[in-house]
């Protein structure tokens, strides 16, 4: 009888082992992306290269030999690379049927591989166009998608047939604006997320560390963060906009104020070009050569941006960019506007927001942050989500 019960236990605790691991697992209405911060030599440059629509027209911010952060999502069960951004709101995915390298280099989605794959009817097509000349182009379609343990069905999503880039090395885009585009006419992720009742909260968190572990949160702030985040209002229509209150250099005001674009699909940081040349006016030692703003690479300035009355550093690491061997100097983390560009004063992307906590706020459009060092990993994981997380990664 007593080796009949082990054998028994021992069946039982088997077959729970394999169904807690055979399904995506997270805290109900919660959930997490880890990222991979990866070197853009790695990944497709005129991904990153990605066009930022405004009222007005459209900004490319160039991102080459930079850093940036990417993850991985299930759609149709499938583990697809992504990068996650800020500044527009569709999701897409090259597939099997594109046979450029920009495809064939990088994870592609293949439908038949998925039961709950359905094509949208005619007209289903979807163009999306990024600086450089970069292109995409595909049908749109609908599938379940699981990203940090969460799943939605159904879920709009492009299909990448051909996509033409100089130099790919991998993945789509998970858009995360809180408007939808119309030319796509599609909900979101985090909106469908949203409508099909999954999160708990319509709240994305943003965590980038160069050095250390990144990720995003689904559903709610964790509680360490939370404690510490201070709210700005979204002051544009469309996407994620809010105001600078002022700018300082060694604690000292520059009496800016602005407004500013906060793009994870972005990595340096760039303002209006007076704004830009006061601040550096303050570096000693800074300098601008074309358009190109330099400083010292053992600088102690410390540059903050404020926003509503709370000063953020920015960390050194992110300030002092690449060195320039001829003259000695570094590229500052911090660069002008390009020409042309209206709409958005400032853009701040990952060199800013490895500083701090970020949270998107779905419900009352506004974003919050909190200092990056408020809590640390481990608290976070044993705190908020607890053992049974599923993650994705691309490592």
């Amino acid at each position: 009888m007593t080796f009949q019960l082990i054998t028994l236990f021992v069946i039982i605790i088997s077959s729970l082992y394999v169904f807690v691991n055979a399904i995506p697992t997270s805290k109900p209405g919660f959930g997490k992306i880890n990222l991979r911060n990866v070197h853009t030599s790695e990944i497709d440059p005129e991904l990153l290269l990605l066009t930022k629509r405004d009222p007005q027209g459209t900004v490319q911010l160039s991102l080459r030999n930079e850093r940036t952060y990417v993850g991985s999502i299930l759609i149709g069960g499938q583990n697809l690379s992504i990068l996650i951004d800020s500044g527009s709101s569709n999701l897409w995915v090259p597939s099997v049927y594109c046979t450029s390298t920009a495809c064939t280099a990088g994870t592609m989605y293949d439908p038949a591989k998925s039961t709950t794959y359905r094509m949208l009817p005619p007209q289903n097509n979807f163009t999306a166009n990024y600086g450089d000349g970069a292109s995409v182009n595909g049908f749109k379609a609908t599938d379940t998608v699981v990203l940090g343990g969460l799943s939605i069905t159904q879920q709009t999503f492009g299909v990448a047939t051909t996509f033409e880039s100089r130099s790919y090395r991998g993945g789509g885009v998970m858009g995360i604006r809180f408007t939808q585009d119309p030319r796509f006419n599609a909900p979101g992720v985090i909106q469908t997320l949203k409508a099909q009742k999954v999160l708990n909260k319509a709240l994305v968190g943003v965590l980038l560390n160069p050095s250390g572990s990144s990720y995003i949160t689904l559903g709610d702030v964790p509680t360490e963060y939370a404690k510490n985040i201070s709210y700005n209002k979204v002051v544009s229509n469309d996407t994620w906009v809010v105001s600078i209150s002022d700018v300082q250099v060694d604690g000292t005001s520059l009496g800016i104020k602005s407004t500013t674009l906060i793009d994870t699909g972005a990595t340096i940081m760039y303002g209006l070009s007076n704004h830009v040349a006061t601040l550096h006016g303050k570096i000693s030692g800074a300098s601008l050569s074309g358009n190109i703003w330099w400083i010292p690479c053992d600088t102690k300035s410390k540059v903050s941006l404020v926003f509503n009355g709370v000063p953020y550093v920015i960390e050194q690491s992110q300030l002092i960019r690449n060195k320039n061997a001829t003259t000695g100097l570094c590229r500052s983390g911090i660069q002008s506007q390009p020409e042309g560009i209206s709409g958005i004063e400032w853009s701040l992307g990952d060199a800013f927001l490895t500083s701090v906590f970020t949270v998107f706020d779905f419900d009352n459009l506004q974003i919050g942050f909190a200092p990056a060092g408020a809590t640390s990993l481990h608290n976070i994981n044993n705190v908020i989500f607890g053992e049974m997380i599923y993650t994705t990664d691309i490592s």
